[in-house]
């Protein structure tokens, strides 16, 4: 069927195909070198986002078939370091009331706040479903919430479809509770 995906969780992006993640960055037409699957991967093999850090990656990839159709970069965090786009208030309000703000998950590139799509997809039919695994993963997790940052209206708009809240008083950071 058309509409077959398979999705999956990869904790390092050496585990994705490097020419079908930039197939998809490229795709985007946005030409955002910290997109590429280089970048993150150095990322990752150098230990900057990676667990011993306070970044888990939790790459979310769609497949149709052998096809890779849309991923995101996605993290459980530890700490909000790293962002540019600093929650430090949400945190310490979850902690006056006793609850764990951390781990949240992030949807980024660690370390560099330019904007850029967050969802990489082939068409906005991949986009959408990518949006809707993103966030059936977050609400199964049991973390706080989710963050997307630095995002296009394009990604937070399938996402807001999929059920995220958006936070409208700073358009650099979308955010949703998943309780």
């Amino acid at each position: 069927m058309a509409n077959d995906y398979c999705t999956q969780v990869l904790d390092d992006p050496a585990r994705i195909d490097r020419g079908a993640w930039n197939a998809l960055v490229d795709a985007d037409g946005e030409a955002n070198p910290f997109l590429r699957h280089e970048y993150l991967a150095a990322l990752t093999a150098s230990g900057a986002a990676a667990a011993a850090s306070g970044w888990h990656p939790q790459y979310l990839v769609l497949r149709q078939g052998d096809e890779l159709v849309a991923a995101a970069p996605l993290y459980a965090k530890d700490h909000s370091y790293g962002e540019y786009v600093f929650d430090w208030s949400w945190a310490e309000a979850y902690q006056r009331h006793g609850l764990s703000y951390y781990p949240k998950w992030l949807v980024a590139v660690p370390f560099t706040p330019v904007p850029g799509t967050r969802l990489l997809a082939r068409d906005e039919h991949a986009r959408g479903r990518l949006a809707a695994a993103l966030m059936a993963r977050a609400r199964k997790s049991g973390l706080s919430s989710m963050h997307v940052l630095l995002a296009p209206s394009r990604d937070i708009e399938a996402l807001a479809h999929a059920g995220m809240l958006v936070r409208d008083g700073n358009a650099d950071l979308r955010t949703h509770r998943l309780d």
